[in-house]
């Protein structure tokens, strides 16, 4: 990684295709946890319900 121009609000780095491929793919992963993580919490502090409830629930998402 090559970093060609930086200032105050922006960095412009030099990437080979390879290493661009792999931190777009590491911050996809990154979004994916960051939303299990935020579902998990929400399914914690919901109310209980019945299967058939559940159902109705994931269905109105």
């Amino acid at each position: 990684m090559c970093i060609i121009e930086r200032n105050s609000r922006n960095i412009t780095v030099r990437l080979s295709n390879k290493r661009w491929n792999r931190l777009m793919a590491l911050e996809n992963a990154y979004r994916t946890a960051h939303a299990v993580v935020k579902a998990k919490h929400e399914c914690e502090s919901a109310q209980p319900m019945t299967v058939e409830q559940a159902y109705n629930f994931i269905d109105t998402l």
